[in-house]
């Protein structure tokens, strides 16, 4: 009888006690190209390119809403407060936004009304950008 508790036990943890988990999978950048190449490649896979402050950040399930206060753009045309997804960070391949700080983010998506990004763009801290920076032309400003 005990033998048969346990195994119900276990059948019981096993079944119902799962938990959904996430695994996060980025290719490593090509050796054999320069900075300026991985940059234009980045930029054109992009479906908006630029740089902003996180204004807030709201957890919605398994995903992370980041509103941005945008202060310059290399493509879009985007607006001055952009919506940008993201996962939770870890397994999903999140990037972690701090608000109150400045970011060069690399988005993705089918238009710039439903942007995302990840820790496998070029999307990086502001401070962090220069090499970036130095290989992108003259950005433009959002409309208000």
């Amino acid at each position: 009888m005990k033998q048969l508790l346990s195994i119900l036990v276990f059948v019981v943890v096993v079944t119902f006690g799962t938990v959904e988990a996430f695994a996060c999978s980025c290719d490593l950048p090509p050796l054999h190209k320069s900075q300026k190449q991985l940059v234009t490649s980045a930029r054109k896979a992009s479906v908006a390119l630029f740089s902003g402050v996180v204004l807030k950040t709201q957890e919605v399930g398994y995903s992370v809403r980041v509103t941005f206060k945008v202060d310059t753009f290399w493509k879009g045309p985007l607006s001055s407060e952009v919506i940008v997804m993201t996962g939770r960070g870890g397994g999903d391949c999140g990037y972690r936004f701090a608000v109150g700080a400045r970011y060069l983010v690399y988005a993705y998506g089918s238009d710039v009304t439903n942007l995302n990004t990840n820790i496998c763009q070029r999307t990086a801290l502001y401070a962090d950008a220069a090499d970036d920076l130095k290989v992108l032309s003259k950005a433009k400003r959002p409309s208000t």
